[in-house]
């Protein structure tokens, strides 16, 4: 950008960026000057000290810079040089590191931050600096696309004038500018060697000056910004605004305590920062100035270090970026844990005068209102004007939890919401000593904040927060004092602001009616058992209305009853429950995180993630931590899918026309608070500000739109292209319901849409023209202008008959309506005519005013000035009515993503080497599974060996007791059956040749071994906290799969737990795969009927040869009946390199510990053959010969 800004009438440039302001003060001279003097360093240091309060006189005024350079001729003089040759003086400056830096630094220098309101006279219109009108004609719109690229923007530069130095300020330094150095004129006139002379001197100059840049140390040397000397904001001084240290209990972080005597030395834009900064010191403040936002003193350290800003010249600490960069710099801070408060202008100088008038103005009144309008972090973000919808489609819940502590339990009232789509989830449950409900529901639904009142958690639920929790937003709330939360204060706010009826109307959604208790036909007692639920919503109410979207979020607020997946219905154990109660599955946070069901990479939620749209993403997401326990649902995914399987040109067409579709959720949101009213009928600072770039804004949310009105028209087309779809669910999702099906026909309300505007006029304009009919308050005042139009011609009628000639009206603007008479009879214009002007030539005419055409006139400008009005506010009805149709959309969106979810999985299975239809079985006796020949969903079914197995039959028990080789896939089968259950249940086709098996209401998982350092667990305790979860919560139509139970204690304490907990799964006759290496186990239960041995089958080479090094064990990855009757360590730890020597001499003293454990072995079963029958006793002592035979070989 390189245009010239212009200049006011009484010279003084307009507003660049901080003219307008606020004033830096003078700077002394010696400052100014670099100097090597480590003396000289020190003392401009002492003298920054009181740079925010101090002036100088106005002889010693040079403008503070952060490379200070010395003076080539003083600025007076070149003031004088400048008025004389009536040019405009270049100055060179140090080249930045980058371009954009360049033009900002130029720019800044010539900004002295002066005092926006200091100049101001109520009676002189014209002393008033109009920040609107200056920003608005510093850049053009053709440089918006540029500025949005940029992080600093560039400015033009302004021509320096005699006046601009005063800058209408008494107050401030006569001399704002430093000249560094002329730009070399060429003479005139003269001789050739004149001329020479001159250039030569110029080239002198420019050599002593680049010497200077070169060879002062200065450049090198940190700068030391005044805020980070500033008294109250040292850490050993620091208070929130009420005077409490860190330290206090009631400290409050988001506040800050600024003395009164430093607010009142300051300009009135410098205080002005400051008070909204006390009041906001845990955000980032993006300060509107014009078309800018501004970043000062600390944010302006946060704008250089993560936005790739460069500091303006300045005495202070300055950056900032143009308006139409919000969205952009705003996503790069929240995503990097920083709120972000975005200020803006409330009112415009013209208004600031008004207000002046007033009232009896002080100083600190003459500067334009700015008010905060939002406040965004991860949590809060709402789709607005400025805000485009990225492409993320995972939700950013804000949660608000409140606990009750119960001795060794606990019970939680919860809310989390989603505010960019309005979806609030409320609920209360009682929860055991390891939080496992509460753990459940994070992993089910993450939250990137969180909301509690301080000191109000148990320890174990503070564990939480530093382990699970620990790399999220918190927000601590006041536990007392007016601004504490309770659920009769929710309940009366929601009555008071949204769900106030009139007599018997009953306006409470269903959820929260249902919290509240059935004596107050009122509505404001809460049921006992929602009290924590409801003070958990009021939390989230009570943060985004700090937060300043109360108006945005809550009107579209759609409530949801949040209940735990694992709560019973009714009160019978869960043990002896016989038939299964569940309408899903329960995948608590172990299991989610033991089988990698959901996440980024290598998932089973990444590897089926076929969806084209995001709204399908999350319902898949949904469907895989919740799936379905309902058989005929399950049925009807998986017809749906193999008639997508059968028609691959319908499944193509299908995700060719859904790829381009739009989050039409978000989108929907953001168009309700498009159309919200609510916001200035509360008198929201949004209502009020003043956006230089609205109409970029207003194009911007037309096209948004427009686009969702094409996707909807495209997503018309479903029911012709599946009007021969046979299975129930598709049926279902893509006919009309006169065709027996659930998809809403939106075709009325788009043909209405369709015409309500023009569509190319309003991508052009951004302004909304309706065609008739369609708006009343438009159609209203078109007929009040039609009608004046044809009052207008109904008198020219008469004029034509009074005259006698053809008589025309002239004029524009305020000048219409002129009666243009021909001069030939012009002469029969009574006193009624007033004369207006006189036309001359070939054809002469003159020009009338008569009271009639000044109150057609008058009235016509009424009329235009309402139409306007209505256009203004047309848009915003316009999207009021799209979301008056909400459920209707909402409908559409959810059979198509539905849909989508179906199609990405016959997506998946189409690319499947092998593929089946699970059978499922209600098993109202034994469950069972029969798996054969199955692939882990996760790994290339190419180089994955198959496995089958079945648990529960006729002729295998339920549990199975797996042992096998270290490395030989124990740990991999067991995931592989518990994925394949899960995506049988949620209706997928698997990878295998059959399966079939009875319905699983819960997967319990314990895999892997780890400690949980940060929550003072050890390995074993962790192993047996998840045990624990297992036998206290399992039921006969669980699947159960346990790796290596007791490996963290001693060996005889590990194999007794593990036996025990085998006995009594054995008991429940539950679904599980028990892995081990505790061979004693294998000798415990080998004739039990309860428990079927299996192990992963291996081949094995030089296995009894005395040097363990020579032993090859080759891994078959099957699972096979029978026990497996090693763990083959030492070919892990040949394979993990161990040095032989070390290995060696391990076997040996294996072979003696095997030889003693033996030994005791074959004395117990002597022991117990002498006593009982004598057949017993022959059977025993045939038992013997195995053993002895194993004891020879640990000999040899």
């Amino acid at each position: 950008m390189s245009k010239k800004l212009n200049t006011s009438a009484g010279g003084t440039p307009k507003n660049t960026l901080f003219n307008y302001f606020a004033k830096s003060p003078a700077v002394d001279k010696k400052k100014l000057t670099p100097s090597i003097d480590k003396e000289a360093q020190k003392e401009n240091l002492q003298n920054d000290k009181d740079v925010l309060i101090k002036k100088e006189p106005e002889s010693k005024s040079k403008p503070a810079a952060k490379r200070k350079l010395p003076i080539a001729e003083p600025a007076e003089e070149d003031s004088d040089i400048e008025e004389q040759n009536g040019k405009r003086k270049k100055k060179r400056i140090v080249v930045p590191e980058s371009e954009s830096e360049e033009e900002y630094e130029s720019k800044s220098e010539e900004e002295d931050f002066s005092e926006d309101g200091s100049d101001y006279q109520p009676d002189e219109k014209d002393a008033t600096i109009s920040e609107e009108s200056d920003s608005g004609d510093e850049e053009k719109d053709d440089d918006d696309s540029a500025s949005e690229k940029e992080p600093t923007p560039k400015k033009p530069r302004k021509k320096p004038t005699k006046n601009s130095i005063n800058n209408n300020n008494n107050n401030e330094p006569a001399t704002k500018k430093v000249k560094l150095e002329q730009e070399p004129v060429l003479a005139t006139g003269g001789t050739l060697m004149e001329k020479l002379k001159h250039l030569q001197s110029n080239a002198k100059k420019d050599a002593a000056y680049d010497d200077i840049v070169t060879t002062t140390s200065n450049f090198d040397e940190p700068v030391v910004w005044p805020h980070q000397k500033l008294e109250f904001l040292q850490p050993e001084k620091i208070k929130d605004k009420a005077g409490r240290r860190p330290d206090h209990p009631d400290y409050d972080k988001s506040t800050l305590h600024v003395p009164e005597k430093f607010l009142n030395s300051l300009s009135p834009g410098v205080r002005q920062w400051w008070v909204l900064k006390s009041d906001n010191f845990d955000c980032v403040l993006f300060f509107k100035v014009g078309k800018f936002y501004e970043l000062y003193h600390g944010d302006a350290d946060v704008g250089v270090n993560e936005l790739g800003f460069t500091y303006m010249r300045g005495e202070f600490a300055h950056s900032g970026f143009p308006e139409i960069s919000f969205d952009k710099m705003s996503s790069i801070l929240i995503d990097r844990g920083y709120k972000v408060a975005r200020v803006e202008q409330t009112e415009t100088p013209d208004m600031m005068t008004e207000r002046c008038k007033r009232i009896k103005p002080t100083k600190f009144d003459k500067v334009v209102a700015r008010e905060i309008c939002q406040i965004t972090d991860r949590g809060t973000k709402v789709f607005g004007s400025q805000c485009a919808i990225g492409p993320n489609h995972q939700p950013n819940y804000m949660l608000a939890l409140v606990e009750q502590d119960e001795g060794s339990n606990s019970k939680y009232g919860v809310c989390f919401i989603d505010t960019s789509i309005g979806d609030f989830h409320v609920g209360e449950f009682d929860d055991d000593k390891s939080c496992s409900r509460l753990l459940t529901l994070l992993s089910h639904h993450m939250p990137v904040l969180l909301l509690h009142e301080k000191s109000a958690l148990s320890s174990r639920t503070q564990q939480i927060l530093r382990t699970v929790l620990g790399g999220i937003l918190k927000e601590q709330l006041p536990s007392s004092g007016a601004q504490l939360c309770s659920a009769e204060k929710t309940l009366k706010l929601l009555a008071e602001r949204y769900y106030a009826g009139s007599g018997n109307e009953d306006n409470w959604p269903l959820v929260l009616r249902s919290m509240q208790s059935d004596t107050d036909h009122l509505g404001l007692t809460p049921a006992d058992p929602y009290k924590l639920a409801l003070k958990a919503l009021g939390q989230c109410i009570h943060y985004i209305a700090k937060c300043k979207l109360e108006p945005k979020v809550l009107p579209m607020a759609r409530y949801q009853l949040y209940v735990p997946p694992d709560e019973q219905e009714g009160n019978k154990p869960a043990a002896v429950a016989s038939k299964l109660r569940r309408s899903h599955m329960v995948l608590d946070a172990t299991t989610l995180s033991n089988l990698r069901i959901i996440g980024e990479e290598h998932s089973l939620m990444s590897t089926l993630d076929h969806c084209c749209t995001k709204f399908g993403k999350r319902l898949l997401h949904h469907w895989l931590c919740a799936p379905s326990c309902d058989l005929e649902v399950i049925k009807e995914r998986q017809q749906a899918i193999g008639e997508l399987l059968n028609r691959p040109e319908e499944l193509q067409q299908l995700r060719a026309l859904l790829a381009p579709m739009p989050d039409f959720e978000r989108h929907l949101a953001q168009i309700h608070l498009f159309g919200n009213n609510q916001i200035k009928q509360a008198d929201h600072p949004d209502s009020r500000a003043i956006l230089f770039e609205e109409k970029l804004y207003n194009k911007q949310k037309l096209r948004s739109f427009m686009s969702i009105l094409k996707g909807f028209e495209t997503l018309m087309q479903l029911p012709a292209m599946f009007k021969d779809s046979e299975t129930v669910l598709l049926k279902r999702l893509t006919q009309f319901q006169a065709n027996g099906g659930g998809f809403p026909d939106l075709s009325k309300q788009l043909e209405f849409f369709e015409h309500a505007f023009d569509h190319e006029a309003a991508d052009k304009t951004g302004v909304v023209a309706p065609q008739s009919g369609i708006d009343a308050d438009y159609d209203e005042v078109q007929d009040r202008i039609a009608e004046i139009e044809g009052r207008l011609k109904t008198y020219l009628t008469e004029q034509e008959r009074h005259f006698g000639c053809r008589v025309v009206y002239f004029g524009s603007d305020k000048k219409r309506y002129q009666l243009e008479v021909p001069e030939s009879h012009a002469h029969k214009a009574n006193k009624s005519y007033a004369l207006e002007g006189q036309v001359k030539g070939k054809k002469p005419a003159r020009r009338y005013t008569t009271n009639e055409t000044k109150a057609l006139l008058k009235d016509m400008q009424q009329a235009e000035e309402a139409r306007n009005a209505v256009l203004k506010d047309l848009a915003r009805r316009l999207f009021e009515k799209f979301s008056n149709h909400y459920e209707q959309w909402k409908q559409c969106i959810d059979c198509v993503s539905t849909l989508d979810v179906l199609g990405a999985l016959a997506e998946y299975a189409r690319q499947q080497l092998v593929i089946c239809v699970p059978e499922l079985d209600s098993a109202q006796s034994q469950p069972f599974i029969e798996l054969e020949e199955g692939y882990h969903p996760c790994v290339n079914a190419s180089t994955y060996i198959p496995n089958g197995m079945q648990l529960g039959t006729e002729t295998e028990a339920p549990l199975s007791l797996l042992t096998g080789p270290n490395m030989g896939g124990k740990s991999t089968l067991m995931r592989q059956v518990g994925l394949l259950v899960i995506m049988a249940q949620i209706g997928a086709h698997i990878p295998a040749v059959s399966c079939r098996f009875s319905v699983v209401d819960r997967i319990f998982t314990r895999l892997g071994a780890q400690d949980d350092i940060l929550a003072g667990h050890s390995t074993f305790l962790v192993e047996l906290n998840e045990t624990s979860l297992i036998l206290k919560h399992a039921t006969t139509h669980s699947l159960v799969l346990l790796d290596e139970l007791g490996r963290g204690t001693a060996t005889y304490d590990g194999t007794a737990i593990a036996a025990s907990v085998v006995n009594f799964l054995a008991n429940l006759k539950c679904r599980t795969l028990f892995s081990t290496h505790y061979h004693n186990l294998i000798d415990f239960f080998h004739m039990d009927k309860r428990i079927t041995l299996g192990h992963m089958a291996c081949m094995v080479e030089n296995e009894d040869n005395t040097d363990p090094t020579q032993e090859t064990v080759t891994f078959l990855y099957k699972y096979t009946a029978g026990a497996c009757p090693k763990s083959y360590g030492f070919n892990a730890a040949k394979l993990a390199g161990m040095p032989q020597g070390i290995i060696k001499r391990a076997y040996e003293l294996s072979k003696k510990v095997e030889a003693i454990a033996l030994q005791r072995k074959i004395t117990a079963k002597i022991v117990a053959a002498a006593v009982g029958d004598v057949d017993q006793k022959q059977m025993k002592l045939n038992n013997l010969k195995d053993l002895l035979q194993q004891l020879k070989l640990c000999h040899a």
